[in-house]
């Protein structure tokens, strides 16, 4: 019995060892994107909806709410080009924003984005 378990423990080991979660860059390598979700027609706040940050591979890495003032805020890597993404917004069409990387040092980043109705 004791043979099985060894073998067993070592095992379960080195699988929690590969999978080791990604940190998080330093805060000097960070810079808070921000901006507001608006109706590309009216101009009108589109609120609580979900604001998703992706790599260009398509990977997701970060997902935030949209306030009752159409505010949203991530912070994310910089000096790597990445998507702003709101899916699944009702009478809306999916947005797919594409931001260039944004310089190392940078604090701030305004992006706007704006939804076209359906």
């Amino acid at each position: 019995m004791r043979a099985l378990i060894i073998p067993v423990l070592l095992a379960s080991l080195g699988a929690s060892a590969q999978q080791k979660p990604t940190a998080p860059p330093p805060p000097e390598k960070r810079v808070q994107v921000f901006g507001s979700v608006t109706d590309a027609v009216s101009g009108k706040p589109v609120y609580e909806c979900l604001v998703e940050h992706y790599d260009l591979q398509g990977k997701r890495w970060s997902v935030t709410t949209v306030n009752s003032d159409g505010r949203y805020a991530l912070f994310l890597p910089t000096g790597v080009p990445f998507e702003l993404r709101v899916t699944r917004e009702n009478g809306y069409a999916e947005l797919d924003q594409r931001v260039e990387a944004i310089a190392p040092g940078t604090r701030t980043y305004e992006q706007p984005l704006r939804l076209s109705p359906k």
